[in-house]
């Protein structure tokens, strides 16, 4: 097995995805929100610009070769994520007609409040910003709209994953 130092496991880990989930949730609620919308609403909170917004908020994490690909991958860290975070009983797990969906509590709320890093109030805003831009967009509007900007976001990696899995 692999030995892992303390920084690799820090970077997009459970808890950490778990931690930026729980922002999300807090600034949406009552809101509940399903796996895929959490997952794209922590890619763009983290690269807000790539919105492409006059108005957005600067992006938290650089605008990096390939970052489209971490909404690919990111969706088994998210799953762990709020699994930590619902062992924590700092999210509730709503079972409804629409699937599996999430919700903060006042639990979560106070925890959050604990925060008090710059790093912490930069989440926070641009959770805000990104939930407020998309909060009329249906689950099938924000996918056609991720769908249609990922080339944009460094495509090429989604290009060269197709063309290995032989669907050119």
């Amino acid at each position: 097995m692999a030995e892992h130092s303390a920084n690799d496991m820090a970077f997009n880990s459970p808890l950490e995805i778990g931690l930026r989930a729980l922002i999300i949730l807090s600034v949406n609620q009552p809101a509940y929100l399903d796996l895929q919308r959490l997952v794209y609403y922590d890619y763009l909170v983290l690269h807000t610009r790539d919105i492409g917004d006059p108005n957005s908020p600067d992006s938290i994490h650089p605008a990096t070769p390939h970052r489209s690909g971490e909404i690919v991958v990111r969706r088994k860290a998210m799953q762990d994520g709020l699994d930590l975070m619902y062992s924590r009983t700092l999210l509730e797990i709503v079972f409804g007609g629409n699937g599996v969906s999430y919700i903060a509590t006042e639990l979560s709320n106070a925890f959050l409040d604990l925060f008090e890093s710059e790093y912490y109030k930069l989440l926070r805003n641009n959770a805000f910003w990104v939930s407020q831009f998309f909060s009329e967009y249906s689950d099938e509007e924000l996918k056609g709209y991720i769908d249609n900007k990922l080339g944009s976001w460094g495509g090429e990696f989604m290009y060269e994953a197709l063309t290995r899995s032989g669907l050119e």
